[in-house]
Formats: structure tokens, sequence, C-alpha cells
């Protein structure tokens, strides 16, 4: 039987590459690790990286909406 061929897990990134003071990006949630790392990464470390960038996501756009600011550490 034939195998269907696999879909590599397609990156977050939305070309709002900018960090933030921890070094995680504001436009798709990854650290500077994860941005890295994610060439070599099979697909399931992708879709782990890919969670933990839209928890991080998520947490910023919840403060945003409180009217706080996610302190991240220094940069």
């Amino acid at each position: 039987m034939i195998e269907p061929p696999r879909v590599s897990v397609p990156s977050p990134c939305r070309d709002v590459c900018q960090l933030d003071q921890a070094d995680i990006c504001i436009g798709c949630g990854r650290s500077v690790a994860e941005i890295t790392e994610w060439t070599r990464a099979d697909n399931e470390r992708r879709l782990q990286i890919r969670a933990a960038a839209r928890a991080r996501i998520e947490q910023a756009l919840e403060a945003a909406q409180r009217g706080e600011v996610l302190d991240r550490g220094p940069r």
C-alpha cells in the first residue's frame, strides 16, 4: 500500500517579525529559539511550538483586553 506524502506543518509566521523584551515575536508568538529550531524540527515538534506560540499570543491578547502590558523580562 502506498502511503500519502507527509505534509509539513506550516509555519505560524505572519511576517510581523518584531521581538518583545523577552525575545518573543509579537507576530507569531514564537521565541527566538523556536524560530531558529523550526527548520530542523519534525512535525510533532512543530505542533508543540505552534501550540506554545498560540498560547503566548492568547495570553498577550487577554492582557491587552484588560489594559495590561505583559512584562516578559528585560531586553
